[in-house]
Formats: structure tokens, C-alpha cells, sequence
């Protein structure tokens, strides 16, 4: 793994710190065992949350006029990235649905994406959700919840001061986890993150080789939640 992929984990690692758990305290995976498995009574609610649009991110060392320079010189892809699509994210729950139901189990797509703000925070404990999502168990008669949450769509480009010190890369990344909405434990935790070069040159006219990045990208992602609830 290259230096410029491990720098975008780092901050994508940042982000979820942020979206979570704060920065004192990082949930650790969870990977699904018997518990998840040898329970098919229990009715699981499949959701996303709501979908971060895309967006350009420019990371590294940077004092406040660099980042105002960065960002005039960056407007065009900017405002390229924006029109990206990120309705095939939208479309995971279903799939992840009728993976669950063909090996037995009670899943059912919630089709509301889910904003985590309109829940109540909790104190950190390690293995438990720090969201209370318990209040979803009435509301859509799940008794499980399976959450995909994004929490960053678009590209990213680093810099030094003035100087780029990467070319623009498409990147996706979240979490996903399976919550018992009894007491909001974690039963599967598994952060995911798609990092992706244009093939070829990036900057060509309207950035169609970072376009296509951006959605190899927004696939992998895919793959990543889909893979466990196929084998």
C-alpha cells in the first residue's frame, strides 16, 4: 500500500473517529460469529444513512490563505466532483436484504435513510453503539438494525502549503455494523474505505478518468458491505 493510500486511510480513520466515537476512543471491528448467525428469529432492519455528497477534499499541511489559494486553484474539479452520482450506494440495503433472506433470514429494507444527528449520543463503551438507536425497534418493528453509514463521498488531494504533494483521488468510506436494538450492542462492526487513482490522466477534459475512479470506487465499497452476508 502505497504512502498516499495510507495518508487517505489516516483520514478517513480521522473522519470516522469524528462520526462516532470521538477522538478518544476508536471502536475496534467486530466480526460476525454465532450470535448473528444462529439467531434467524430476530427481524433485521437493512438502512443507510443519509448520503454525504460528493465532495473535494484537500488535506496536509496548509495555513488559511494556502487553503484559500488550494481551493481557487482546485474550482473547476470542485465543482466536477458535486455532479457525481451516489445513488448506487443507495441501492446496498436492497441487495444486502436479499442476501440475508436467501439464507433465511427476516430482513427487510428500511427505506428511509437514516440521519444518526436525530439520535441521541452516548457514553463511549467498547462494543456498543454510541448513537441510542433503540428508539427504531417501535418505530419500524425491527429487532436488529444492519446500518451502512457513509460518511465521505468525492475526492481527495493533499498538499504542502502551496505545493500538491498527490494527484486527485476518488475515495469513498464508512462503516458498517449491525446494532441489537435491545441495548444498542455492536454485533458487527466493520469499517470500509475505497481509494482509487484515475486511470490515466486525471485532468483531462471534465475529469472523466477521476469519474470513473469514483465510481470503481463507490463499487468496491459496495463489495465490501455486500461480502460478508454472501459467504
Amino acid at each position: 500500500m502505497s504512502f498516499r493510500i495510507l495518508r487517505t486511510w489516516g483520514v478517513l480513520t480521522l473522519l470516522a473517529c469524528l462520526a462516532l466515537t470521538g477522538c478518544a476512543n476508536v471502536q475496534q471491528p467486530i466480526a460476525l460469529d454465532q450470535q448473528f448467525w444462529g439467531a434467524k428469529e430476530p427481524t433485521i432492519g437493512v438502512a443507510i444513512t443519509v448520503l454525504p455528497a460528493p465532495e473535494l477534499m484537500l488535506t496536509g499541511s496548509q495555513g488559511l490563505l494556502d487553503v484559500a489559494i488550494n481551493k481557487g486553484v482546485n474550482s473547476k474539479l470542485s465543482d466536477n466532483v458535486k455532479t457525481w452520482e451516489v445513488r448506487d450506494l443507495d441501492t446496498l440495503p436492497d441487495v444486502i436484504v436479499a442476501k440475508l433472506q436467501a439464507k433465511g433470514y427476516k430482513a427487510k429494507r428500511i427505506i428511509d435513510q437514516i440521519d444518526l444527528k436525530n439520535y441521541k449520543n452516548t457514553s463511549f463503551r467498547e462494543g456498543y453503539m454510541t448513537k441510542d438507536m433503540t428508539p427504531m425497534k417501535a418505530m419500524y418493528g425491527v429487532d436488529r438494525l444492519l446500518l451502512v453509514n457513509v460518511f465521505v463521498t468525492g475526492a481527495t488531494r493533499s498538499y504542502y502549503s502551496l505545493v500538491p504533494t498527490s494527484v486527485p483521488m476518488a475515495q469513498v468510506g464508512g462503516q458498517g455494523m449491525v446494532v441489537d436494538l435491545a441495548d444498542n450492542k455492536l454485533l458487527w462492526f466493520q469499517p470500509f474505505a475505497a481509494v482509487q487513482a484515475a486511470q490515466g490522466e486525471w485532468d483531462e477534459p471534465n475529469y472523466a478518468n477521476l469519474s470513473n475512479a469514483f465510481y470503481q470506487a463507490v463499487d468496491n465499497s459496495r463489495q465490501q458491505m455486500i461480502t460478508p452476508f454472501s459467504q
